[in-house]
């Protein structure tokens, strides 16, 4: 019974070692965005398209709590890659800016409480 205990004990402490070491990688990637961000504007559809594999390598590790948020950045940013320097297409995109500044938002939110990372400021 008590090889039963400290096994369940240690598992625990894996799965909490691990959530842990995850929520820390996670930290790290978004400080390093946060560094090559700073010039980046989030009204600015084109823009998006240069924060596109930060954004999806953030999508992939971030936490369930801004995970749909790194989603919509990840979507504009797609979709402002692959209008490149078209006027109109980038205009149109601009529209679509909303959610996406709200989801930024609330990445930024997250990244001071969570991680004690400061990202860029909505311009």
């Amino acid at each position: 019974m008590r090889t039963v205990v400290i096994t369940a004990t240690m598992i625990a402490a894996a799965a909490g070692l691990t959530a842990c070491t995850e929520e820390q990688a996670y930290c790290v990637d978004l400080a390093g965005y946060a560094a090559s961000a700073v010039n980046v504007d989030p009204q600015n559809p084109a823009d998006y398209a240069k924060i596109l594999e930060d954004a999806k390598k953030l999508e992939n590790s971030a936490p369930a709590e801004v995970k749909d948020d790194w989603a919509k950045i990840v979507t504009i940013a797609e979709k402002a890659q692959k209008a490149g320097t078209d006027r109109v297409e980038l205009a149109r995109l601009s529209k679509e800016t909303g959610p996406a500044m709200a989801a930024y938002k609330s990445i930024a939110t997250h990244a001071k409480d969570s991680c004690k990372v400061d990202v860029p400021e909505l311009n």
